[in-house]
């Protein structure tokens, strides 16, 4: 989750000091937005407004810069209800999908291993019941 403010401005105009986007640069740019819009915005050198920005991928929300702090912390509380072990297991297997190699049938495995988590079983009988559920990170 990327937030930015109306007004805010983003680019790479590394062009202009005659120098190459290093590696760990570039492996973090790809992590957040294509091959192609890292293409246009260090070849071009052209700074984006945020709503630009936001329609390139570059951010995930653009809010009034006065709602800022506040939409950060909505977004922090929604984060905070969800299960801990749920979260950490996605943010586990979109990283590790993001990289080149194949899935193995461990790994695969391992995706499904928080169905037999309290959390897990907390969420369905919440839903279920519909009723806030109290996550444990167990």
């Amino acid at each position: 989750m990327r937030l930015a403010a109306e007004g805010s401005r983003f680019g790479i105009p590394i062009n202009r000091l005659g120098h190459a986007f290093a590696y760990p640069e570039m492996a973090a740019a790809l992590a957040v937005v294509s091959a192609a819009v890292i293409m246009e915005l260090l070849l071009e050198g052209r700074i984006l407004e945020a709503d630009e920005a936001y329609a390139k991928g570059l951010v995930t929300r653009v809010v009034p810069a006065d709602q800022l702090d506040d939409e950060a912390e909505t977004v922090a509380w929604r984060v905070a209800q969800g299960a801990p072990l749920a979260a950490r297991g996605s943010k586990k297997i979109l990283r590790r999908l993001l990289q080149p190699a194949q899935i193995g049938p461990e790994e695969l495995k391992s995706s499904y291993a928080l169905c037999d988590s309290e959390d897990y079983k907390e969420g369905v009988r919440a839903f279920l019941a519909k009723e806030k559920p109290a996550f444990k990170a167990r």
